[in-house]
């Protein structure tokens, strides 16, 4: 299953693998954005450099790639190739002590935030683990948090944390002052809104994973519903044709399919990232794929009420 997705300044992505818990197939596969195969790195256990339960994944201005294992309770360091360099981390619910650790997010400076799932709160450390600052308990209210999971910061450092179990995304300042929240109308009845994760482009548009409606939902800035995306996958990436044309049962099986259309859609989808360029990737966890979307200049929904 893949649990999320990272991007270099550069060509290259780095996707976080965990398997079931029998299965040693916790990794990171680095590949480019043509789907060039570069390598992999890691392996299930608790020595360095190893997993049991990694949860996210992000890279600083150095190229160096940071995972985070809610197991383990620590953040392990890695070259851009994927090479061990360093860990800390020290289980508890003191301040820089983690528990859960289910989101990572660099600012500008190189410091990086933990969104800890079972703290209920957001951490803020230098990326050699120095402990900054905390915000957040558990709650219903501005600032609380029930079981956070992705969290992202936006060109202006401000931060957002994805809010799973108060469906919602909360919006705070870069010293934790609470701003404003994303949440689509009517979700706390019958169908939650459960996000996962959330990610900010240049224009300040904000895209919100919502794993149990299998959607991302987009926000303007101030907080106005823009659209949904509900998983466009017609298309065949290389990898997975290649494996298709490899065995002639599954081909046969497609040509026996009325319609391929509930393929195209998202299957859980759990993390997104937006690039430089304009370039969303939502990670689609059940389907093991990617999908990338490409962010037109000045576009507008034609549903969108102005």
């Amino acid at each position: 299953m893949i649990l999320d997705i990272a991007r270099d300044k550069g060509n290259l992505l780095y996707v976080l693998n965990r398997g079931y818990w029998y299965r040693n197939n916790n990794f990171v596969t680095i590949l480019t954005m043509d789907e060039e195969f570069i390598r992999e790195f890691g392996t299930r256990g608790e020595g360095d450099g190893e997993f049991v339960w990694p949860t996210s994944i992000a890279t600083d201005n150095e190229g160096n790639v940071y995972v985070a294992d809610e197991w383990l309770q620590r953040i392990s360091i890695f070259d851009k190739d994927g090479n061990f360099l360093d860990k800390w981390g020290t289980p508890g619910a003191g301040k820089g002590e983690l528990n859960g650790p289910a989101g990572l997010a660099f600012d500008g400076e190189d410091n990086l935030y933990i969104s800890e799932n079972l703290n209920h709160r957001v951490q803020k450390f230098t990326k050699e683990g120095r402990f900054l600052m905390t915000w957040g308990r558990e709650g219903e209210g501005k600032g609380e948090f029930n079981r956070p999971w992705g969290i992202t910061v936006d060109r202006e450092g401000d931060v957002f944390v994805a809010d799973w179990h108060n469906h919602r995304v909360q919006k705070f300042s870069p010293d934790g002052q609470y701003l404003a929240n994303f949440s689509p109308p009517g979700t706390s009845s019958g169908n939650p809104h459960l996000p996962s994760d959330v990610a900010v482009d240049k224009e300040g548009d904000v895209y919100v994973v919502d794993w149990w409606n299998n959607t991302v939902e987009v926000y303007d800035p101030e907080g106005g519903h823009l659209t949904t995306f509900i998983g466009d996958a017609e298309k065949l990436s290389t990898w997975a044709l290649a494996m298709l044309q490899a065995n002639s049962d599954h081909v046969k099986a497609r040509l026996r399919v009325k319609s391929l259309e509930p393929q195209w859609r998202f299957f859980r989808p759990i993390a997104i990232t937006v690039d430089p360029d304009g370039k969303i990737l939502v990670t689609d966890s059940q389907r093991c794929r990617i999908q990338i979307y490409q962010k037109e200049e000045n576009w507008v929904d034609p549903d969108y009420n102005l």
